[in-house]
């Protein structure tokens, strides 16, 4: 079928009714063509959830994912959504000496290769290592063009590497990206300054999840670390080194073996305070080796009690941290206990029991929180 000869209101019939990966491979023929899908933009893209770049740092290959809301919900594991029929593009490094029959489009001011097959539905771009992050920046300008700057886009690296091998995350500079990034602090990373420069180079990561396994010198107060919205430490080999206490996101969840009592209590006080954590939403704090000193964190943060025959509002906030399934929501807090922000009133949830600690932050003051009460 050729399109041009329809007229324009058939045309954009057309296109309103084409699914998306067919809209982006059609996107690529001309550029009329692509002004045509970014004209229907709003209609064809409505139903688009997210998109999501899934990169392999060990081979360099990124799965790009579709995830339409029209869709049924598929859940298997921890993932959700993600199965081959919603992948609409693969970006794999290609042997620079190697002679593909490679097709050559122009994606958004770039002569990008791409390969197509009766294997894939999707179609296939490459790149050469010297070439990668403009590759990249071509292929995330076209979405942008054809699905719209409205719909989320997320980059992941959700695997952590074998830490006895060293690959440093790989994170172009995406407009409208949110960066999920999975990191073992161990060898290169170990040394504070390897650890600052690579996030003092990387635009603000969404979430980050850090496994650590040596002692690191402080990070510095104003390390844009301390700038993810989100960030989950796991550190069960090795007291950690502080990376909680400048956070400036709103969730955190740490599972260590020993965590000192003073730490608990610094949190707690100075968010109470108003000094810190002011972005605070949930915090989750799991210490394997257990504690003994519940009543002495409670007395010290001042913690404020609900009569036990009555029913506590129960505290979820959107889960920032699994970045599989970003609708889910965190473990449900219900507690008797609560404290109060000076600054504002806002109330909080608290509960503490054996090595579990958590925090759930309302939007409410300690009054409206109250009502809440049955």
């Amino acid at each position: 079928m050729i399109l041009s000869k329809y007229p324009f209101v058939v045309q954009k019939e057309i296109i309103d009714n084409m699914n998306h990966l067919d809209l982006l491979r059609l996107s690529f023929v001309s550029k009329n063509l692509k002004k045509l899908i970014m004209s229907s933009q709003k209609k064809t893209s409505k139903s688009i959830r997210s998109i999501e770049y899934q990169y392999n740092r060990i081979d360099g290959t990124c799965v790009v994912y579709l995830i339409d809301e029209s869709k049924p919900l598929v859940k298997y594991h921890r993932r959700s959504s993600r199965t081959e029929d919603d992948v609409i593009m693969r970006i794999v490094k290609r042997d620079e000496d190697k002679n593909d029959n490679n097709v050559q489009f122009n994606v958004s001011g770039k002569m990008t290769d791409f390969s197509f097959s009766d294997d894939y539905k999707y179609p296939i771009a490459s790149y050469v290592e010297c070439d990668k992050e403009s590759v990249f920046q071509s292929i995330h300008n076209h979405f942008l063009d054809v699905f719209g700057d409205a719909v989320e886009y997320n980059w992941e690296e959700p695997d952590w590497n074998d830490p006895e091998e060293f690959f440093v995350p790989f994170i172009p500079k995406l407009k409208n990206v949110s960066f999920f990034i999975g990191m073992y602090l161990d060898g290169h990373f170990s040394d504070v300054r390897n650890f600052e420069k690579f996030f003092s180079s990387s635009p603000v990561a969404k979430t980050i999840l850090l496994n650590v396994n040596k002692k690191m010198k402080p990070l510095s107060p104003e390390s844009k670390f301390f700038d993810a919205e989100s960030v989950y430490i796991e550190s069960t080999r090795i007291n950690t080194p502080d990376f909680v206490r400048h956070f400036r996101g709103r969730q955190i969840i740490f599972e260590c073996n020993r965590y000192r009592k003073s730490k608990l209590i610094d949190i707690v006080n100075r968010w109470k305070s108003g000094e810190a954590f002011q972005n605070l939403e949930y915090v989750q704090i799991m210490i394997y080796n257990g504690t003994r000193f519940r009543h002495l964190v409670l007395n010290e943060i001042g913690a404020k009690f609900i009569d036990a025959n009555r029913q506590p509002p129960k505290h979820t906030v959107r889960d920032c941290v699994d970045w599989y399934d970003r609708n889910d929501t965190t473990s449900p807090l219900i507690s008797h206990l609560y404290i109060v922000r000076e600054t504002d009133n806002r109330a909080a949830s608290v509960f503490m029991m054996g090595g579990a600690f958590f925090i759930g932050v309302w939007d409410k003051t300690e009054e409206e929180f109250l009502r809440m009460v049955e």
